[in-house]
């Protein structure tokens, strides 16, 4: 590979990130274990299979759920064989745990109330070019953390503490609970996995 093409292939990667940086808001600073990842207040489908959840809040039951998306395939969700777009449905039921609509993909919902937590985790793989030109392959998991408030509300991001104060501030007790400083909080997760998630659990039932 001649340096042209070096430093064409470096700017490329520049500008990508850029774009990327550029289109995040913020700075995810929740990790992926600061929540416990078990459904809280959910209820099931039925005894057994899944549902739809349409825009208009029409629930369409079958044994299956399944969905895809991507550059290459029809963003699409299945009950049974009934298809439906994904930008036509709210979320699914499966297994006991409901999924909400973010874009054209789903987020796992962790908490149920008045405020509901969604959760999503991928693997993203990245490759880069040595100055020897050799390339190299790592892989991370990335995760996202979201907020509805009420069963309509749309999912939006919660990157770090300061976000979930904005959501619990008219909840005093909540709010005592994630009012501390970034190591004190990391402190509380690490004694109990359920912190944060306690810290919605209160809000929602009525700062009890």
């Amino acid at each position: 590979m001649t340096l042209n093409k070096k430093h064409f292939f470096s700017l490329v990667t520049v500008v990508a990130f850029l774009f990327i940086a550029a289109g995040s808001a913020k700075v995810n600073k929740i990790h992926c274990g600061a929540f416990n990842k078990i459904p809280v207040g959910e209820e099931r489908s039925k005894p057994s299979g899944g549902c739809v959840v349409l825009n208009d809040g029409t629930k369409v039951y079958g044994d299956k759920v399944s969905w895809k998306t991507g550059m290459l395939v029809k963003d699409q969700i299945k009950v049974d064989d009934q298809k439906f777009a994904i930008k036509e449905t709210r979320g699914y039921f499966y297994d006991g745990a409901y999924f909400g609509r973010v874009g054209s993909t789903y987020a796992k919902r962790i908490i149920h109330g008045k405020l509901n937590v969604y959760y999503t985790e991928d693997w993203v793989t990245t490759t880069s070019t040595s100055s020897s030109g050799a390339m190299r392959t790592s892989s991370r998991l990335v995760c996202a953390h979201y907020v509805q408030v009420g069963e309509t509300g749309p999912l939006n991001v919660i990157a770090n503490q300061g976000d979930i104060k904005e959501y619990v501030k008219d909840c005093p007790k909540a709010y005592a609970m994630i009012d501390k400083k970034d190591k004190e909080i990391r402190r509380a997760i690490r004694k109990d996995g359920l912190y944060l998630n306690q810290v919605f659990i209160t809000y929602n039932d009525d700062c009890k």
